[in-house]
C-alpha cells in the first residue's frame, strides 16, 4: 500500500468524525416541540369544530407546535382551567367572569342569543316565560351564564324544577320530548344545529326584547334592548337572526343579542408561539371559512377592539407588524431638526 493511501485511510476517521459531530450539532438544534392543551367545548358544539380547524392549520404551518384538544363545558370552565394553568389556548366569551391570567389573541366572531321554543307556544318576548320550562344551556357554559343574568335583568320568575341545564343535543331532544317549552342556546348564526332544530316544524325561534313592539324593526327592538341590558351587563351586543338564515326559517328577522366569541391564551405563554398562532389565522382566514363559515367573520381590523381581556404580547407585535419603526414615523420631523 503506497503512502498516498495511507494518508487518506488515516483521514477516515477524522472526516467520520467531522460528520458525526456535524449531525449532532444538527440534531441539537433541531425543533423543540411546544405543547399546548387548547380547551373548548362539547365534543357536538362549534367551539370544537372551530379549535380543530385552528389545531390543524398551526400544526401544518409550525410543525414544532402540538395542539392537544380538551372538551369542556362551554366557557367559563375554560377560564377555570386557564387560570389554574391547566390549559394554555380557550375560546370564551368576550363576557366571561374571571381570568386574571387570561389575555387575547383575537375576536372571532359574535355569538348570537337562539330563543327556541315550542310552535303550540306564542312567544312573544321574555315576560312570556314566566311559568314555562326553561333550558339555560349547560352549567358552567357561557349560554347559562348569559340567559341567567338575562331574565334577571328582565324580571323573569321561575320555579327552580323549571329551570333546566343541558347542553345543546339534550336540551333539542327535551324540547322535541315536551320535556321543555323553550332553551337558550348561544352559538355563531347558521350553526347546523339550529338548522337541524327547525327542520320539522316542531320548533321556532322567538325573538329576545321586553315587551312586543309592533312597528319597529328587529334591528331597532334589538339596539334598544341591548343598550338596556349592557348597564348591567357589559360586552353584550345587539345582534339580528336574519331573514331565511336556517333553510327558509325565520320568516322575518329575530331580535336578539350576543357576544364575541375570542380566541385567548394563558399570559404565560410564549410570545413568539402566540404571534405565530395569530399570524396562522388570519393567513389561512379563507380557507377556515371554507372549512367552517364563522370564521368568515373574522376581521384584522376589528379582532382587537372591545376586548376584555388584554392583547397578549405575541398577538400584539403581530397586528402591529406594519407599523413604522420610529425613524420612519419622524423622518419629517427629523428633516426638520
Amino acid at each position: 500500500m503506497d503512502e498516498v493511501t495511507l494518508k487518506r485511510l488515516r483521514l477516515l476517521p477524522v472526516i467520520a468524525a467531522l460528520l458525526l459531530a456535524g449531525w449532532l450539532a444538527w440534531w441539537m438544534k433541531g425543533p423543540n416541540i411546544q405543547v399546548l392543551t387548547f380547551t373548548t367545548g362539547s365534543k357536538d358544539g362549534l367551539y370544537h369544530r372551530l379549535a380543530l380547524q385552528i389545531k390543524l392549520a398551526v400544526e401544518a404551518d409550525h410543525p414544532d407546535i402540538i395542539i392537544n384538544l380538551q372538551s369542556s363545558a362551554g366557557s367559563r370552565e375554560n377560564i377555570a382551567r386557564l387560570d389554574k394553568g391547566e390549559a394554555q389556548l380557550a375560546l370564551v366569551q368576550n363576557d366571561a367572569v374571571g381570568g386574571t391570567s387570561i389575555q387575547s389573541l383575537a375576536a372571532l366572531y359574535p355569538e348570537v342569543l337562539h330563543l327556541v321554543c315550542r310552535t303550540n307556544y306564542n312567544i312573544q318576548s321574555l315576560t312570556d316565560l314566566s311559568g314555562k320550562r326553561v333550558g339555560i344551556g349547560a352549567p358552567k357554559s357561557g349560554t347559562e351564564q348569559i340567559a341567567t343574568n338575562l331574565l334577571a335583568f328582565a324580571g323573569v320568575k321561575l320555579k327552580p324544577k323549571d329551570i333546566v341545564h343541558a347542553s345543546f343535543g339534550p336540551a333539542i331532544k327535551q324540547l322535541r320530548n315536551d320535556k321543555l317549552d323553550v332553551a337558550f342556546f348561544l352559538t355563531g348564526l347558521g350553526t347546523a344545529f339550529i338548522s337541524t332544530a327547525l327542520e320539522d316544524g316542531q320548533l321556532k325561534l322567538a325573538p329576545i326584547h321586553w315587551a312586543h313592539h309592533k312597528d319597529d324593526s328587529a334591528k331597532d327592538i334589538a339596539l334598544t334592548f341591548a343598550k338596556g341590558f349592557r348597564v348591567h351587563y357589559p360586552h353584550v351586543s345587539p345582534q339580528t337572526i336574519p331573514l331565511m338564515a336556517y333553510n327558509g326559517k325565520p320568516h322575518l328577522p329575530i331580535p336578539s343579542l350576543g357576544v364575541q366569541a375570542v380566541l385567548v391564551c394563558h399570559k404565560d405563554t410564549d410570545v413568539d408561539i402566540i404571534e405565530r398562532i395569530t399570524r396562522t389565522i388570519f393567513k389561512h382566514r379563507a380557507v377556515l371559512s371554507q372549512k367552517e363559515s364563522t370564521f368568515s367573520e373574522l376581521n384584522e381590523q376589528t379582532a382587537r377592539l372591545g376586548l376584555q381581556f388584554p392583547l397578549h404580547e405575541g398577538s400584539e407585535n403581530y397586528y402591529r407588524r406594519k407599523d413604522p419603526g420610529f425613524i420612519t414615523g419622524n423622518a419629517e420631523v427629523m428633516g426638520f431638526i
